[in-house]
């Protein structure tokens, strides 16, 4: 049900109460906002208007209904308890208050603490980041490095090959005591129909190999290249006809022999190597010519020089 502002006459439906001259009165006649009387709480029991505070009024006006001294004792032992609640109020207040000073102090001084290990982070992040600059820059000194290494390595190959080109490898002949190397050559020549004349030797000589077992190899190295060339092509000319084998020269058991150019160890790897590729993919032909590695897959395919380890994957 609407009340009437005891102010303006006015119908309301919520308002103030004042304790004193018990006056109902809208919010902005009584002086004060909704929110405001709404956070008084308890203290509405004892609110007194402007006029009544002003007049410094504090009595209770005698109602027109005279209260009984019972409910008057009871309303006073009321407001009495609600005095007692509210006295620890100031003391809470007091800490929260403080608490909110050591809150704050503490946010101080981890905001500072954070600060400092962000700069040292930083610090260290720019410590870091200058050192992956020398090491990019190392990085590309050690790939100019290795690029001018690999160069050198490649041509010191091929002068290694270069010198070998007037040499033959000859592999399977019986090693002897007392053996003649120069007359075994000639020997050789005879029996392939390309005899040989000790004039056209520069040096013959038996070399090691890495296989103990196996019978060390005889180098010739003969003054002219062509007659290096000749000399391997009637070997394998006469091979076709029959295996070349030692009782074939005279000399003692059957072991086969083998004529090719003297290649480096390098390039004896990269022939092993190209062997084991063609055989998977099974091409017919490997062989040596002018010291350079030659394949071909049947006799109408197209010939592949192997250099490199990288042109093995021409072989498909």
């Amino acid at each position: 049900m609407d009340k009437i502002c005891d102010t303006c006459s006015e119908r309301m439906s919520d308002g103030v109460y004042c304790t004193v001259c018990c006056m109902t009165m809208h919010f902005q006649c009584a002086g004060i906002t909704e929110a405001g009387y709404r956070k008084l709480g308890d203290r509405k029991l004892t609110w007194r208007c402007n006029k009544c505070r002003l007049s410094g009024t504090s009595h209770q006006p005698v109602s027109p209904a005279p209260k009984s001294p019972i409910a008057e004792s009871a309303v006073l032992l009321e407001i009495r308890a609600l005095s007692e609640k509210l006295t620890p109020l100031e003391s809470l207040k007091d800490e929260v208050s403080t608490m909110r000073k050591e809150f704050a102090d503490l946010k101080s001084s981890l905001s500072k603490q954070f600060d400092e290990i962000i700069n040292k982070l930083e610090d260290k992040l720019r410590v870091m980041e200058q050192r992956v600059v020398k090491v990019e820059c190392i990085k590309e000194d050690v790939e100019k490095l290795q690029e001018r290494l690999m160069k050198l390595e490649d041509e010191s190959e091929d002068r290694d090959q270069w010198s070998r080109m007037n040499n033959i490898e000859i592999k399977g002949i019986t090693q002897q005591n007392n053996e003649n190397l120069l007359e075994i050559v000639v020997k050789i020549g005879s029996k392939i129909n390309y005899p040989i004349s000790k004039t056209q030797i520069n040096f013959v000589s038996r070399v090691p190999t890495r296989e103990k077992d196996r019978t060390k190899p005889i180098i010739v190295c003969f003054c002219n290249r062509y007659v290096k060339e000749d000399f391997i092509a009637a070997a394998r000319l006469e091979a076709k006809t029959s295996p070349l084998t030692n009782s074939v020269f005279g000399l003692s058991g059957n072991q086969k022999v083998y004529i090719n150019d003297h290649l480096t160890i390098k390039n004896k790897l990269l022939l092993s190597q190209t062997k084991k590729s063609a055989a998977a993919a099974n091409f017919q032909y490997v062989w040596i010519k002018h010291a350079k590695i030659h394949a071909r897959k049947t006799e109408t395919s197209p010939v592949i020089i192997i250099k490199s380890e990288k042109d093995l994957t021409k072989i498909v």
